[in-house]
């Protein structure tokens, strides 16, 4: 598999991610966990179609560079959709369970899932250019990630304790965070080896 291949595919994946975040902030905030389903079927969906070639690669024995730097990138994408797949099982729960957040929570949330989507961008841009403007982007948007969870951790725990948010709802608040900074975290490691 060539370099020009194998960026192909992270874009085409990335271009139908990035759609399937809006579906999943969606079916958070309209309270749908059928829409969440339906994004976390479709998500898999995406994986697995343009990741068909992985145990090929791994296979053979000769490797080009793109399919070495491919093999070291992967696990990166694996747990971008690990954390993928944790963020929306905790908007389940809180679905399922009738956790109710506040508009200020629901409000972070949103602002950390915009960061994210545009983080998905940088990333794809940078796998097609090479730019080293894009991949300080993807660098920007880590760091205004973690920062702005941080910060709106701390709000929440300031909350927390002037009893406005429940213990309930604290759990899964910072679980979500966690996963959208972990998604972030994966990006930015991903962009240094595709």
């Amino acid at each position: 598999m060539e370099a020009q291949e194998i960026t192909k595919t992270y874009v085409n994946m990335f271009d139908e991610v990035i759609p399937l975040l809006t579906s999943i902030y969606k079916g958070f905030v309209s309270q749908k966990i059928e829409l969440l389903k339906e994004s976390r079927t479709k998500l898999r969906e995406v994986w697995k179609k343009h990741l068909p070639e992985t145990e090929h690669i791994i296979s053979e024995k000769e490797k080009t560079e793109a399919e070495k730097r491919f093999i070291i990138a992967l696990p990166h994408l694996q747990r971008v959709a690990l954390a993928i797949d944790n963020l929306i099982d905790r908007m389940e729960t809180k679905i399922q369970a009738d956790v109710l957040f506040s508009p200020k929570a629901i409000e972070e949330i949103k602002q950390l899932m915009l960061t994210i989507g545009t983080e998905f961008n940088d990333v794809k841009n940078y796998c097609v250019n090479k730019n080293e403007e894009n991949k300080k982007k993807v660098k920007e948007d880590l760091e205004k990630v973690w920062k702005l969870a941080s910060d709106f951790e701390i709000t929440h725990q300031n909350r927390l304790i002037l009893g406005v948010c429940m213990p309930k709802a604290s759990y899964l608040y910072i679980d979500i965070t966690d996963s959208l900074k972990r998604i972030a975290r994966e990006l930015s490691e991903f962009a240094e080896y595709a």
